[in-house]
């Protein structure tokens, strides 16, 4: 177990005991994941943001409810999930918001060219495989924890991971192909 997963438990056995401070520090480790994972959803930074403070008054609400602090981020990012779904229906009610307009969210974020390279491959893929990849290799979910947040067997995260990186690969090398 690494040090940063140990402080973020201890912060919510701190939070079980009314402690104000280790609540704000949560929020402060963990509110940049949150607005991230919630943007692959909503493709929009303010709809995330907006979404990331609804999940965090849920997280607020129900954390007292979380007896296993080790299960914290999947929980977290469940309940992310949820709130970037509702927030997706509501715009979609209202016409608020066009699906079709993305935004980089990486370009606040200075990277290397490789770094830059897979991010844009990452877009090129269709939604669920640029999820499963996202909570697998930048959120370092494990397959049980993604299941979880996603609510689909382990299997088939196992295999949807498998088919996201085969097209992953085969994006990269007509990439490549085509610089050549």
């Amino acid at each position: 177990m690494n040090k940063d997963k140990i402080f973020d438990e201890l912060l919510i056995l701190k939070c079980h005991e009314g402690d104000r401070k280790a609540f704000e520090l949560l929020i402060k480790r963990w509110n940049k994941k949150l607005i991230y994972f919630a943007c692959k959803f909503t493709h929009d930074i303010v709809v995330a943001q907006d979404v990331a403070q609804n999940a965090w008054i849920a997280i607020h609400k129900g954390l007292y409810k979380l007896q296993d602090p080790s299960k914290f981020s999947t929980w977290a990012f469940r309940i992310t999930y949820n709130k970037s779904m509702d927030a997706l229906r509501s715009a979609k009610n209202k016409s608020e918001v066009m699906l079709s307009e993305k935004m980089d969210v990486e370009d606040s974020i200075e990277e290397d060219d490789s770094w830059n390279t897979i991010s844009d491959l990452l877009k090129k893929l269709p939604e669920q495989h640029r999820l499963i990849l996202t909570l697998f290799y930048l959120e370092q979910q494990s397959v049980k924890q993604i299941a979880s947040v996603l609510k689909l067997p382990e299997g088939t995260v196992k295999s949807r991971i498998f088919y996201a990186r085969e097209l992953l690969k085969r994006k990269y090398k007509e990439v490549n192909h085509e610089k050549n």
